[in-house]
């Protein structure tokens, strides 16, 4: 073959760094973006967060110069931008970047640091004990396990106690004891399940059921494992409504009390965007919590500007590192509301209604929507919450496969498990439904629906088969 020389034009798309750490923000969780921002502010003379007290508005952006070019005399600066209130096309959803209408969203906690045993400690100190008593409170909580038990023996304890010679008397022990089992959280420092959920019943107001809930934990929690219901109501001589109001309230106390304060740091999810209902319409505005709001140190970018022939050249390259930063955040918030509008606008008889009125929607109907790219989408909706009356929803909730109905309709398939869940409440305990009949009822109402795919919902919501359900109910 003769080699040759010649020129061709073609069209690819070139992955910049800026354009690489656009997508990478995008997909970034709120407590990952937040320490990004942060690492970025420690690291980079040239950025710094503007606070409110700032005079620089939000809403106006002043260009920094060319990095080749010479700055003018003036300062230069440049600014996250916040976006004007925008009226979309939907009727019914306003989008508003940051707080509004004088609402404030407080950042959540993102971790907790303090262990069990400091928190006791805390309070330990509050209380009125002597020097002595105060030793055996610090040597009972230093023996509780991560749950919040007390595994040694009082006797163990009190040999290990070291006060020359002079060991404390059970009867101490258990006195101090008792002082450290009203401390918070409720049940702490319990020996035994049963003594846990008994200490946490007589911190409730007393009543009725309070005392029947209270005779069940301290004597009767293996026929309660064992669902021996009947077997409960006559020994305690109480009725079926009144035993299941006890059994309610024990399944509200918390077994495991100490996991609530872990010695490791435990995460919280925080809203990226925050819906609210506004004059009967939704509105959808970002968490300022998690919208860093940045700009360019004016100082540092004019002297940088008037500097040439490579001075400086590490600066100029903070430079330009900041301003790819606040450019890839403003485009990150920007296509995060507009997402976040797109499904509020799709799911809003959802949010007025419940599961029942979930719709069907892809990722590809958002993008076609938006005229995005569908990976941008799945990006966008990657790690991100909504806080919403309904509670804080991750983004992929309000997404979902579509099954047909007789009337040429479609259901998600969120809807779908709704609609099992309430004939599942519905049903009689005795004579439980099966996954056949709950098939032939959703098929009733026009619904298309495989038995399989009835079988596969009901496992998601960990709602055992018919059989398990009857056995239960007969105990």
């Amino acid at each position: 073959m003769k080699a040759s020389l010649g020129l061709r034009q073609i069209h690819r798309l070139a992955m910049t760094p800026e354009l690489r750490q656009a997508l990478g923000l995008l997909q970034m969780s709120a407590l990952e973006l937040r320490d990004l921002v942060q690492q970025a502010l420690e690291n980079n003379l040239l950025l710094e967060r503007i606070d409110d007290g700032d005079e620089a508005p939000l809403g106006e952006i002043t260009k920094s110069p060319p990095e080749d070019s010479q700055a003018p005399e003036e300062s230069v600066s440049e600014t996250t931008e916040e976006l004007p209130e925008v009226e979309w096309d939907s009727a019914d959803v306003d989008v508003t970047w940051g707080g509004g209408a004088g609402e404030e969203f407080a950042e959540p906690t993102a971790s907790v640091d303090i262990s069990l045993q400091d928190y006791l400690h805390q309070q330990l100190e509050l209380t009125r004990l002597s020097a002595r008593d105060a030793a055996i409170g610090a040597l009972i909580i230093d023996s509780l396990n991560e749950d919040g038990y007390l595994t040694a023996s009082l006797d163990e304890l009190r040999q290990a106690f070291d006060d020359q010679g002079n060991s404390p008397e059970l009867e101490e022990m258990e006195a101090v004891l008792h002082q450290i089992q009203t401390l918070d959280p409720p049940g702490v420092a319990a020996r035994d399940l049963s003594e846990c959920l008994s200490l946490q019943l007589r911190q409730l107001e007393p009543s009725a059921i309070q005392e029947l809930a209270l005779q069940v934990a301290s004597g009767h929690l293996q026929e309660l494992a064992e669902h021996s219901h009947a077997q409960l109501c006559r020994q305690l001589d109480a009725g079926d409504d009144e035993l299941a109001a006890a059994i309610t309230l024990i399944q509200s106390l918390n077994p495991r009390p100490g996991t609530g304060l872990a010695s490791s740091a435990v995460d919280f999810i925080i809203p990226d965007v925050v819906l609210s209902r506004r004059d009967e319409r939704w509105v959808v505005e970002l968490n300022p919590a998690i919208a860093p709001r940045l700009r360019v140190n004016s100082m540092y970018a004019a002297a940088i500007g008037r500097r040439r022939n490579g001075e400086n050249a590490d600066l100029g390259r903070q430079l330009q590192e900041a301003r790819w930063l606040i450019r890839s955040l403003k485009m990150r918030n920007h296509t995060l509301l507009r997402v976040a509008e797109c499904i509020v606008r799709h799911q809003a008889d959802f949010l007025d209604a419940g599961e029942e009125s979930m719709h069907p929607l892809m990722l590809k109907d958002v993008a076609a929507e938006l005229e995005l790219h569908e990976s941008t989408i799945s990006r966008v909706v990657a790690n991100k919450y909504l806080a919403t009356p309904r509670g804080t929803l991750a983004f992929r909730h309000f997404f979902s496969n579509e099954l047909s109905t007789d009337d040429g309709g479609a259901l998600s398939s969120v809807a779908i498990r709704a609609l099992i869940r309430k004939l599942l409440v519905q049903e009689d305990p005795n004579d439980p439904l099966s996954d056949d009949r709950i098939t032939k009822e959703l098929v009733s109402r026009g619904i298309q629906v495989a038995r399989r795919t009835v079988a596969k919902y009901r496992e998601s919501m960990t709602i055992p088969p018919a059989h398990k359900r009857k056995r239960l109910a007969m105990r």
